[in-house]
């Protein structure tokens, strides 16, 4: 009986205990191996990942297309209708912020002397020499951050090598995934025993459309994090609010490295342009949509796109990011997600085909 002990004189429920936790250890350390490994091959993973996703999202538009036209010419239309829009979105954004960089750069003096007299004069009220002390450190601090591409051209070379072979990877394989997707996934089918081949089918289905409802969810937060920001850069009066509201939005994509890259772009010009007053309420504006966005937002839209409890994804997200880094928390959603549709599926799949045992019996 439950309870009782065993031949060995362990509890049953100690040993169905013990089952579970190696079962449980052993996935888990599957998991963090599978994320390392992402993270070392961070150049190879991300371009196929993005492939993936953009052609999840672009996979119907060429379906359409292709029932009026020959797939071949559908896919170059998509795919050079795409690359055309999102460069004419970089252009126009880009040149409002390069811009106020060089502006920040030609005043950079005169912005680090507003610095240094609003720490001195302003509320905080610091002494000079811990102003200076201050100065000194975050000197060293960016030294630190920079001294490994800076001592080493060659890596530099090589990090910039990796960074353009990565992006035509992914733009290579997208047009592939969209020209023969289907073909591929034919071909994967057949290799595959005929017992298996629907529950597989249907599930890697399931992981698809939930992927597309990833890249919904992520765009609906990005509109929100770049409207809340950017009507605030409006407000404050800083210069490139629309350009700036557009990079937010492209950074929502990207977890952590984004959103940060953002919010420090739209500090700097604001720096530059009205001083450290204007830049620490953009850096205070930037830090409470993002709080807001990843811990209510973002888990609140995702469980309605991808049908994921909040505190899955945030959990989701604190193993990806502990575990894998900035790759980590890249995928680590869209592959919950995934995975949680394509079992939901199968599951949904073997029920169907479960003889009832409610009613009359095949005799009557």
């Amino acid at each position: 009986m439950d309870g009782q002990p065993s031949a060995a004189g362990v509890p049953k429920f100690l040993a169905v205990s013990a089952q579970w936790a190696w079962r449980g250890l052993v996935v888990a350390v599957a998991l963090y191996v599978l994320l390392r490994v992402a993270a070392s091959l961070r150049f190879v993973v991300i371009p196929v990942f993005l492939a993936v996703v953009i052609s999840a999202l672009l996979g119907p538009v060429v379906e359409w297309l292709s029932r009026r036209m020959p797939r071949l010419a559908a896919t170059w239309l998509v795919v050079l209708t795409t690359a055309a829009s999102l460069c004419g979105v970089v252009v126009v954004a880009a040149a409002p912020i390069v811009s106020s960089v060089r502006e920040l750069a030609d005043r950079s003096e005169q912005a680090v002397d507003r610095i240094r007299s609003w720490l001195r004069d302003g509320p905080i009220g610091l002494s000079d020499s811990d102003v200076d002390d201050l100065f000194d450190r975050a000197r060293d601090a960016a030294q630190s951050s920079v001294s490994g591409l800076s001592d080493s051209p060659t890596s530099t070379a090589l990090f910039a090598g990796e960074i353009i072979a990565a992006f035509f990877l992914s733009l290579v394989l997208t047009f592939f995934f969209l020209k023969d997707g289907p073909q591929m996934w034919s071909w994967f089918l057949r290799r595959i025993r005929s017992s298996r081949r629907e529950p597989v089918d249907t599930g890697g289905r399931a992981a698809i459309s939930s992927l597309q409802g990833w890249v919904r969810g992520t765009a609906i937060t990005g509109v929100a994090d770049a409207f809340i920001i950017g009507v605030a850069l409006w407000v404050l009066g800083v210069p490139a609010a629309l350009p700036l509201a557009l990079f937010t939005f492209l950074g929502a994509f990207f977890p952590i490295v984004g959103a940060t890259t953002a919010g420090a772009l739209a500090a700097g010009v604001a720096l530059a342009d009205s001083g450290p007053q204007t830049a620490l309420i953009v850096v205070v504006v930037v830090l409470v949509v993002q709080q807001v966005e990843g811990d209510l937002l973002l888990p609140l839209v995702m469980y309605r796109q991808v049908s994921l409890h909040p505190a899955v994804i945030l959990l989701a997200l604190a193993v990806g990011a502990a575990a894998g880094g900035i790759i980590g928390a890249l995928v680590s959603v869209p592959l919950t997600a995934a995975v949680t549709a394509a079992v939901g599926a199968i599951r949904s799949l073997d029920e169907t085909y479960e003889p009832s045992t409610d009613g009359p019996g095949p005799d009557g």
